[in-house]
């Protein structure tokens, strides 16, 4: 049965021989007539060729009925049809080669014809699904998706199923007895079951397949078939994360930063075409304290966000010259004033605007360009005058007023006077909603000498106070007031407080005093193209376990690896490292375990001195595997300098197979690392 199965599979191969050498054998048929040649013999080879490999494609087409999950009405009319076909053109091979019946050869021919085309129809069907040949309509509207909300699985993960997935999922070819072109066939699952989990991608086979190495039997689509990118798998994860909802919408804006940009790089969004920043501009605001970022891949639109807190003229003269490309703009927590901001209302694409926590009044808001859709005032003195005046004059989609000056009357009146989305926050937070956890700014928590500790300020203005001696903070603990320094190890924990709201949960962080940066060295193995970003490696930010957020690099050993040959696809990560006649104590591996994404700790690291020539073994750790159910884990290896040495070479050796009772036993494990750095 195997064997018939297997060559099932070249039925798509050889059914267009017989195909195109009868289309060309009725051209032949055609010309004799209108011309009055004499094509005897190639149409009677035509006729024998196509008959031939009608038969071989039929006997190979019922092979692969038989064994390749298909099942239906339509599959038996397209099997009927082929052999039907068949023995139409072995009846024309029959009648070409008498004289008594030779008056019915051209119609017969035709009607050969049109079975080969219905045929040849339904065939298209089988493969790519009932929509196959179904001319557009342009009656119904583009299904353009807000960029307020959305329905994730009609905007994306369909149109995603519908072109990777279902030309072997559904009701006609069913694999592994799964259809995938409706919501309950999804939930259905196949014959191993349920494929879809929600609010937990990593064990749902849906995320997970198309996830797996393409040399796993288990990876899908099967190799030779059109791929998932990777951003289709990454939007398979974000809608099964947010719980995989059918007809539900979700809020654009309670999507992390990075789940906006995937979405936004899929879904067509209704934005008019700018050309790209130039350089120039772009360097002048990294210079004047802006981090930037662009909104999408699939636009010139640009995202920027004040990091200090003294704004000045030169700080909008440098926004102005980006002002056609600028869709988003955050100046909270900064001085902006009236006087300010009016400098921003020639701003004719600025869509999102936040001036959380400044000096802006009611004069300010006039200044505000028509063009934003959704505009945050928390922590601001406007009134409900102003207010008021703005809604009348511009077309805002959102507001919002948390910790304003506005009561619940002025509150309910906004509300049934216009339907802009108005956020005024919950009016009541003693009776639940704690405040937010502080949050330093910068990500960077390692330092060789010394670092800067600055707070974002939390919704609301609430006290800061913080402890950096590992103790809990309390309502006695320091104040925040302004950013400081620190030049050694700290714990450093910190909570907010004010009257009338829930205390936050306390903020930990650890600052880790290191030895140094590394700065002269040679990676000599790669990253995978999936989790590359090797200056990561050295940059002093150590991630969590989200290793798809940008911290990680990922090695995996390849199909095509051969030792020696191309050590750089060997899975393992290989260090070189010129100490420029520095000492140092031991270097540290800051590394991820998350078994459920096929990650394993290293299963060695190995420390070498290749000062000249040398390729010394000076250090070497096993590292016993995790058993399956480990939870998510993120840890510091830590690999001491045993003697002086000029030159070292560090080999970090990944677990080659994942364990015993793992989904994909045997197969080659994930190694990610984020950090190496002296210690």
């Amino acid at each position: 049965m195997e064997i018939l199965n297997y060559l099932g599979k070249f039925h798509p191969v050889v059914l267009h021989l017989p195909i195109g050498a009868l289309y060309l054998t009725f051209c032949l048929v055609l010309l004799e007539k209108f011309f009055k040649s004499n094509y005897t013999i190639p149409i009677r080879f035509g006729l024998l060729f196509s008959f031939v490999f009608s038969v071989l494609s039929a006997m190979l087409g019922y092979f692969l009925y038989l064994g390749d999950d298909f099942s239906g009405d339509l599959i038996e009319r397209h099997m009927w049809l082929g052999i039907s076909t068949t023995l139409f053109i072995g009846l024309l091979l029959w009648i070409h080669k008498t004289t008594t019946h030779i008056k019915y050869f051209n119609g017969v021919f035709l009607i050969t014809i049109v079975l080969l085309s219905v045929t040849g129809h339904f065939g298209g069907q089988i493969t790519h699904g009932s929509e196959y040949l179904k001319l557009p309509d342009f009656s119904k509207t583009s299904n353009q998706a807000s960029v307020d909300s959305l329905n994730l699985y009609t905007s994306i993960v369909m149109p995603i199923l519908d072109n990777k997935c279902v030309k072997c999922h559904n009701q006609n070819k069913s694999k592994g007895d799964l259809i995938l072109n409706s919501k309950e066939s999804i939930l259905k699952g196949g014959e191993s079951g349920s494929i879809l989990v929600s609010f937990d991608p990593e064990s749902s086979h849906l995320y997970n397949y198309p996830n797996l190495p393409m040399e796993d039997e288990m990876h899908m689509p099967p190799d030779g078939n059109s791929q998932l990118t990777e951003n289709e798998i990454e939007l398979l994860r974000i809608w099964i994360d947010k719980g995989a909802e059918f007809e539900s919408f979700n809020s654009f804006v309670s999507f992390e930063k990075s789940e906006q940009e995937i979405v936004n790089s899929f879904i067509k969004v209704d934005l008019e075409k700018v050309d790209p920043p130039r350089k120039k501009d772009l360097e002048k605001l990294l210079e004047l304290n802006f981090r930037l970022e662009r909104n999408s891949v699939s636009n010139n639109y640009l995202e920027a966000k004040f990091l200090g807190t003294v704004l000045k003229s030169k700080h909008l003269n440098a926004l102005s010259k980006v002002k056609t490309q600028l869709i988003k703009l955050d100046l909270s927590n900064s001085n902006l004033n009236d006087n300010l901001i009016y400098d921003l209302k020639s701003f004719e694409n600025l869509k999102y605007l936040k001036i959380n926590n400044t000096s802006i009044t009611d004069n300010g808001l006039l200044s505000v360009s028509s063009s934003v859709e959704s505009l945050n005032l928390n922590n601001t003195d406007i009134s409900f005058e102003g207010l008021k005046q703005l809604l009348q004059n511009n077309e805002l989609k959102n507001v919002y007023l948390w910790n304003t000056n506005l009561n619940n009357e002025n509150q309910q009146m906004l509300t049934d006077l216009y339907s802009v989305n108005l956020n005024f926050g919950v009016s009541d937070f003693a009776k639940g909603v704690p405040l937010s956890s502080p949050e330093p700014i910068s990500e960077q928590t390692m330092f060789s000498d010394s670092i800067k500790i600055e707070f974002y300020k939390p919704l609301g203005d609430p006290t800061i106070r913080y402890t950096i001696n590992g103790e809990d903070p309390d309502s006695l603990s320091t104040i925040y007031t302004n950013p400081f320094f620190i030049s050694s190890t700290i714990n450093l924990k910190a909570k907010a407080f004010k009257k009338g709201w829930l205390d936050s949960k306390i903020g930990t962080v650890d600052f880790v005093k290191v030895e140094g940066i590394l700065k002269d060295y040679v990676l000599k193995t790669a990253p995978d193209n999936r989790y590359k970003n090797p200056k990561k490696l050295f940059d002093g930010i150590v991630g969590d376990i989200n290793f798809r957020d940008g911290h990680w690099n990922g090695f995996i050993r390849t199909q095509d690896y051969k030792k020696g040959v191309n050590e750089r696809n060997s899975g393992d990560l290989v260090l070189e490292i010129d100490l420029n006649g520095k000492s140092h104590s031991g270097i540290g591996i800051h590394a991820l375990e998350s078994l459920g994404s096929y990650i394993m700790f290293p299963s060695s690291i190995e420390l070498y001195d290749i000062t000249g020539n040398q390729d010394k073994l000076i250090y070497s750790k096993d590292y016993k595997p995790s058993v399956l159910g480990a939870t998510d884990l993120v840890k510091f290896f830590k690999i001491p300098i045993t003697q002086k040495s000029e030159k070292l070479k560090l080999v970090i050796k990944s677990n080659k197979n994942l364990p015993k009772g793992h989904p994909a036993q045997g197969e080659y494990a994930w190694l990610f690392v984020d950090e190496i750095l002296f210690l």
